[in-house]
């Protein structure tokens, strides 16, 4: 190879080079502004669900402090409506939002989806590992519990 053949095929590879870098620098920074705006949407739809969602529970928030100004100091029947409407409120919120209330009286007791808080003693084999009470109701969203069921079982002894 002569020396301008040598020169120019060292221009080539330096420019080769220089590109390579160029592009190297660009695609890095379009992974950053990538990485930025995956950050920044996800942020502006977890506003929108949390707005959403809040604007579903506001009417339930308005009525309930309606029930309360509106509660009869006599008569505590017309108010006890009220606050079951309420909650009524709140259960249709949660169903519409894809929540399945879990209330399993009678139910055989399932530890993946109830909490045992007290077992009750039976002698009726029958009622063995059954729900005997639900104390406070669970939740699940698809297959995740969001709150098991707080039960007393029947223990056969």
């Amino acid at each position: 190879m002569s020396s301008k053949q040598d020169k120019t095929h060292k221009q080539d590879s330096e420019a080769e080079k220089n590109n390579f870098e160029d592009l190297y620098k660009r695609a890095l920074a379009d992974y950053h502004n990538l990485q930025k705006q995956t950050v920044k949407e996800r942020e502006e739809f977890a506003d929108y669900i949390k707005g959403s969602l809040i604007m579903n529970f506001l009417p339930v928030y308005e009525n309930l402090k309606a029930a309360i100004n509106h509660a009869d100091k006599n008569n505590h029947d017309n108010w006890l409506q009220g606050i079951m409407y309420v909650v009524k409120q709140f259960e249709d919120v949660l169903v519409s939002n894809g929540t399945v209330i879990i209330n399993p009286v009678n139910e055989e007791f399932n530890p993946i989806e109830h909490e045992a808080i007290k077992r009750i003693k039976t002698n009726n084999e029958n009622e063995n590992n059954k729900i005997a009470k639900v104390v406070q109701e669970g939740y699940k969203m698809g297959d995740r519990i969001i709150q098991a069921a707080k039960v007393e079982v029947y223990v056969h002894e």
